[in-house]
């Protein structure tokens, strides 16, 4: 199963295009270059970006010997390859200063310049701007490296949430979501959370895993979330069938609309 925005990638990638995919961890965003890459027949590479992260690690360096050392970004870069650069606002902000000249079609490695392959892409991603102070030990953006890339925002798709855990699963982590937004809290329930919540509960290591998956951080929160369960469980399931129900009512009336339309057409 694919995200709901990944023909819109795929276009905007097969054009050449920087591209910049920011969501919130586990929305998907690393699988979508995987598929990218397996759909366009193109190697694949990717390097996650810390503040370790060197301009070595992206371009290569001269030994000792004058002797270049290749790297993985090189390869793609000059031979072709879809290449992902994955975290990028984890990476320290003057290493990122050594793609200034990516849009110019040219990069400069340490033995000499090389002008992209024709199938060069290069995906990066990063979490929304707005929420760093939930991802620790991540650097702002600045305009100069957001002006180089086409920006494409990717929220949690709930199909494949449930796609890849369970309805029931899939359920009860927007319970969850529900429980934390209105209590203020700054825990996120990512769908790799919901995986993860899966998995535990497929694995019976413990009546209540929500407790261990979502509220450790949080105990107290977590023992009033326990204590509210049930009642959050029906208000979840009622405003469900509310929208079954409007969703049968808009289908009867889309249809009986349709049905007059042709009656008086004819």
């Amino acid at each position: 199963m694919k995200h709901p925005r990944y023909d819109h990638v795929k276009t905007v990638v097969n054009a050449g295009l920087p591209v910049l995919l920011l969501g919130e961890s586990g929305s998907g965003k690393s699988t979508i270059c995987s598929q990218l890459a397996e759909d366009l027949k193109l190697p694949f590479y990717a390097m996650s970006m810390t503040r370790q992260t060197s301009v070595n690690n992206i371009v290569g360096f001269k030994t000792i010997t004058d002797n270049y050392s290749s790297s993985a970004f090189r390869q793609a870069y000059e031979h072709g390859g879809l290449f992902l650069l994955d975290e990028l606002d984890a990476g320290d902000a003057n290493v990122l200063l050594t793609f200034n000249t990516i849009e110019n079609g040219y990069m400069v490695f340490p033995d000499k310049i090389i002008h992209a392959h024709a199938d060069f892409r290069l995906i990066a991603t990063a979490n929304p701007q707005e929420a760093h102070n939930i991802y620790t030990g991540r650097s702002k953006l600045d305009f100069s490296t957001l002006n180089r890339y086409y920006k494409v925002s990717l929220d949690r798709d709930p199909d494949l949430e449930r796609s890849l855990t369970s309805e029931e699963t899939a359920t009860m982590a927007n319970v969850i979501r529900e429980f934390l937004a209105s209590n203020g809290s700054s825990i996120q329930m990512t769908m790799r959370d919901t995986i993860r919540l899966h998995k535990i509960k497929q694995l019976k290591l413990d009546a209540n895993p929500e407790i261990e998956v979502v509220f450790q951080s949080d105990p107290s929160l977590g023992k009033l979330f326990l204590e509210r369960l049930e009642t959050l469980k029906a208000e979840a399931a009622r405003r469900q069938a509310e929208a079954e129900e409007a969703k049968k009512t808009q289908h009867e009336t889309t249809t009986f609309d349709a049905f007059t339309s042709k009656i008086l057409g004819d």
